[in-house]
């Protein structure tokens, strides 16, 4: 018998695991790099050593961080620039030392760093996974392009640099699973949420005055084309009841100086620009609505966010969204780039503001959000970790020669 033993990641043991993050940037740049951040946090509150290889890192004393090469991909610098987000390049040295004492890898993005890392951990012998946080759709918006061609030719390289290289990957939603199998890609999805972190929980906060009595739509992220900020301003704008909504787009990015031109159209003045971490969540427990209209979501973190606090989303129905799964029922879904019937949808809660703000809508929502909590999401990867560290055995009957079956044969007939 096997006296070792086994590697587990079970926090009350003493054999926790190293688990390798290979990513391009991590720092809050986007909602990749965030959800990475989160589930790296608590994998090491719960005693697991994690390393990180990456072109950045926002605090580059980690002395788990092991930096390569980074690059701005031509037309995208713009958005990268906002985003803080370097492209990483190959380095063999550096994913060696890295991965040496291992237990398993993942590498998030399917970049060109990608195909080194994976291909650097199966020469080490190690278990190496993919993760799925980035879509087409996500490149495409950077660059301000839409084009069949394109989203097909990023699919081949997708698939080319990561998804055809690992055996296992792990999807933020079901959307997300099922939309690598829908491109063929034969990989085992293991589902699995980002998680709402523990500070988003619903509390007692002041309703500040400014809101008023007015229906507060609250929209939180980086200001890019893909978040369609300047579809929410033109979809209060056609509301007929506009002059009584107070629109809040907390964030920055390439785009905000043409919201707040944009928003000048609306009879009461939007709020628009970065906010506190502190108003961030007086404003998720005292706003109205959540307004997500997002064409680009493999989950939505700030949607998560949201409903962790007791706030209903009123989402985007996009056909590259999971957003809509945060959706209550149909009347808190509107059509994707559709400013009028945005526009209806928020003509009628305006008209049930009542249910809106009753304690028994924050239940529903916040019944949905206990089955997306941190803890459970954690549990649920260290779960998934575990069978890819130490994959169940397969019981098989024990050897019998024809000499012993014979014998058992002429017993049993007796």
């Amino acid at each position: 018998m096997d006296a070792t033993p086994k590697k587990t990641l079970d926090p009350e043991s003493n054999n926790s695991l190293h688990i390798v993050f290979a990513i391009d940037s991590y720092n809050d740049g986007n909602g990749g790099t965030i959800a990475t951040k989160r589930l790296i946090g608590e994998l090491r509150k719960r005693g697991h050593k994690v390393s990180i290889i990456s072109a950045i890192h926002e605090d580059p004393s980690d002395p788990n961080f092991y930096q390569i090469p980074g690059f701005v991909l031509p037309g995208t610098e713009a958005s990268q620039e906002n985003m803080k987000f370097l492209f990483g390049r190959n380095d063999k040295k550096v994913y060696e030392k890295a991965m040496k004492d291992a237990d398993i890898v993942q590498v998030q993005f399917p970049f060109l760093m990608a195909k080194g890392a994976v291909k650097a951990a199966k020469r080490l012998g190690k278990p190496v996974v993919g993760a799925f946080h980035v879509q087409p759709q996500n490149i495409m918006a950077a660059m301000a392009k839409t084009s069949k061609l394109l989203e097909w030719t990023l699919w081949f390289f997708f698939k080319f640099f990561l998804f055809k290289r690992v055996d296992t990957i792990t999807c933020p939603s079901q959307f997300a699973a099922d939309l690598l199998k829908s491109e063929g890609i034969k990989a085992k999805m293991f589902p699995i949420s980002n998680g709402i972190p523990i500070e988003y929980v619903a509390g007692e906060y002041e309703r500040p005055e400014w809101f008023g009595d007015n229906l507060v739509l609250l929209n939180i992220g980086r200001h890019a084309y893909e978040k369609r900020q300047l579809l929410l301003i033109e979809g209060v704008k056609r509301s007929k009841y506009a002059s009584h909504i107070q629109l809040i787009l907390a964030g920055r990015g390439e785009r905000t100086e043409e919201l707040k031109v944009k928003a000048k159209e609306l009879p009461l003045e939007p709020f628009i620009g970065y906010i506190s971490f502190e108003d961030k969540l007086r404003y998720l427990n005292t706003a109205d609505l959540f307004l997500h209209g997002s064409i680009v979501e493999l989950e939505s973190l700030s949607c998560l966010e949201a409903i962790g606090c007791g706030l209903p989303c009123l989402v985007s129905d996009s056909e590259y969204s999971a957003a809509p799964q945060f959706a209550l029922d149909d009347r808190f879904l509107f059509t994707s780039d559709d400013p009028d019937h945005l526009a209806e949808r928020l003509n009628y809660w305006y008209e049930h503001l009542d249910e809106l703000r009753s304690d028994t809508l924050k239940e529903k929502v916040l019944e949905e959000a206990a089955t997306y909590r941190i803890d459970k999401a954690v549990d649920d990867y260290e779960e998934f970790i575990n069978r890819v560290v130490d994959p169940p055995s397969v019981k098989r009957m024990p050897s019998v020669s024809v000499k012993e079956l014979s014998s058992y044969k002429k017993a049993v007939r007796s």
